[in-house]
């Protein structure tokens, strides 16, 4: 297995090679099993595919940081692969919160997080810019005193349906690029002019949300417009509880049993996971 070191080291790498790299989103061991073994360059934990398999909603605040890093214990035993955590709002809203979950995150052995600016409180969902941007600093001046290599990627989660919208968000991410952030995301950014417009305006590594429906640009068309980084978010886990619900309701209601004639026998995702030897 990788040392956590090395794992962090070709995670940057990846980063500063740029091109569009995928970082697909495991939500339990065994899909992680099944991403190592498809042999991507990086995958990231995701909130929300860790929150449903706890029987619970993402964002609300019910995943414990405890919860959440020792859910990233698991996906790092089970690869070899650089791991990024998604670590919700750094699960506290002060700065110290902040440190103190990217402190751990680097102990558990990641090779990067992400920090949100989303509160998890619906009156106030999100964190004036001030206190944000004080809030990705801690994170920065952390990881570069722990473990410099350890990429802190920055999230502003704000809307963008307006021009005015999409210059908050540029100016938030600029922000936490001066506060020492190495990658931005903005999640609900979705077409071509948007990602375009972020791209010139702000001098740092994008991620891109391509896990969700009605995406249609390609990994190709994302590095040609100089994206780093392509991940997908709860879209996997989405599409796995989705196909599992309507199976299951299709059986209940409909009294047969040809939803299981849809399962394709094209991949074997068996032959990733353990067994004997």
């Amino acid at each position: 297995m990788q040392t956590a070191a090395n794992r962090r080291t070709a995670f940057r790498a990846l980063h500063e090679r740029g091109r569009a790299f995928l970082m697909p989103n495991p939500f339990d061991i065994g899909s992680a099993r099944i991403l190592d073994g498809l042999r991507f360059d990086a995958i990231a934990t995701s909130s929300a595919g860790y929150a449903w398999t706890q029987g619970v909603r993402d964002a609300e605040g019910l995943i414990s940081r405890d919860a959440a890093l020792a859910h990233a214990a698991d996906i790092l035993a089970a690869t070899s692969l650089p791991v990024n955590g998604d670590l919700e709002n750094g699960f506290g809203d002060s700065p110290e919160d902040v440190a103190e979950t990217v402190s751990g995150a680097i102990e558990t052995g990641l090779a990067g997080c992400s920090i949100e600016d989303y509160t998890t409180d619906p009156a106030h969902p999100y964190y004036p810019l001030e206190q944000a941007v004080e809030r990705i600093r801690a994170a920065a001046e952390t990881k570069n005193r722990l473990a410099p290599d350890f990429v802190l990627t920055a999230r502003s989660e704000g809307p963008v349906h307006t021009d005015h919208e999409l210059q908050e968000t540029i100016k938030r991410l600029n922000a936490f690029v001066d506060a020492g952030a190495d990658c931005v995301y903005a999640p609900q950014v979705t077409d071509k002019e948007q990602i375009l417009t972020l791209l010139k305006a702000v001098n740092a590594p994008l991620n891109i949300l391509a896990g969700r429906r009605n995406f249609h640009l390609t990994r190709k068309e994302l590095g040609d417009m100089g994206v780093t980084r392509v991940s997908i978010g709860s879209g996997l886990a989405r599409v796995a509880y989705r196909a599992f619900t309507e199976a299951a309701v299709d059986i209940k209601d409909g009294g047969a049993f040809g939803c299981f004639d849809r399962m394709s026998e094209a991949v074997d995702f068996e032959s990733f996971l353990k067994s004997r030897p």
